[in-house]
């Protein structure tokens, strides 16, 4: 019997200890990735703020009738909801999308994170810890100050891809920032990182109240091959949902058929 104990004992001591170093060596890659960024970019000035900064992708480059749907979550005080009936509507239809999550709305959802990870119809995406815009210098839009310098960008980035990979055991391919603004020191940052910059090509609106039929209509007039479309699945009851409830499926009988950005991560443009 004290046998038995003492290995147990040693056991645990070893998982410990394992653990432990594993812990050590995550934060010196971290710091050492971080240091490097710092070290690069420190005195570069950024130029443009933008959604449409020369780097960041916006459609699949194609002539197939294929278009991707692209659903962020924002986080936050009010912002930390869940549109199940958004996403039950994808899976009954077999739509894929890709998730952009924020670490903000992670924390407040952790199982249905690891549910939606676990379905192959969709992919979970980098949407920031914080939800900042991608910013070395501080800039403002919308009323949210993005990341004052290189090293909390990397913050920003790193951290939230480190959350998603140890929740989901993959780690992100894709990152849009909050309010999908980014200069253009930030977006070669990204790269640097082993990211590639993301944002869209059709805005549904439903982020600034547009009702179902001016969604709809954004979507039919905007729809075209490779379109990558944007909206929110962190807003339950919102407009969103019936837009695309209709207008999904008049894609479907009009020949288009739904990706996934990491299927088409090498024909972005």
């Amino acid at each position: 019997m004290k046998i038995n104990i003492f290995c147990i004992i040693l056991i645990l001591l070893f998982s410990l200890t394992a653990f432990s170093y594993g812990d050590i060596n995550t934060t010196d890659r971290y710091r050492n990735l971080r240091e490097d960024i710092v070290n690069r970019y420190s005195k570069s000035k950024p130029k443009i703020f933008s959604q449409w900064v020369p780097g960041v992708k916006v459609k699949i480059e194609t002539d197939e009738k294929i278009a991707a749907i692209t659903l962020d979550a924002c986080g936050g005080k009010k912002g930390s909801g869940y549109d199940r009936e958004l996403i039950d509507f994808l899976r009954e239809n077999k739509i894929p999308a890709s998730l952009f999550m924020t670490g903000l709305w992670i924390d407040a959802n952790p199982e249905i994170v690891k549910e939606l990870a676990a379905d192959p119809l969709f992919e979970i995406e980098n949407h920031g810890l914080n939800h900042k815009p991608a910013s070395v210098s501080g800039a403002k839009i919308y009323r949210r100050r993005g990341a004052k310098n290189p090293g909390e960008l990397v913050d920003e980035i790193e951290l939230n891809a480190l959350k998603i990979e140890k929740i989901t055991g993959r780690k992100p391919l894709f990152y849009r920032p909050g309010t999908a603004y980014f200069d253009d020191v930030a977006v070669k940052i990204i790269y640097d990182l082993k990211y590639i910059p993301m944002n869209f090509s059709i805005v549904t609106g439903d982020a600034a109240g547009f009702k179902p039929e001016r969604i709809e209509k954004r979507i039919m007039s905007g729809i075209k091959n490779g379109s990558v479309i944007i909206g929110h699945m962190n807003r339950p009851g919102k407009n969103l949902f019936p837009a695309l409830k209709k207008c999904l499926i008049l894609l479907k009988e009009q020949g288009y058929t739904f990706v996934k950005l990491e299927d088409y991560r090498n024909r972005l443009k």
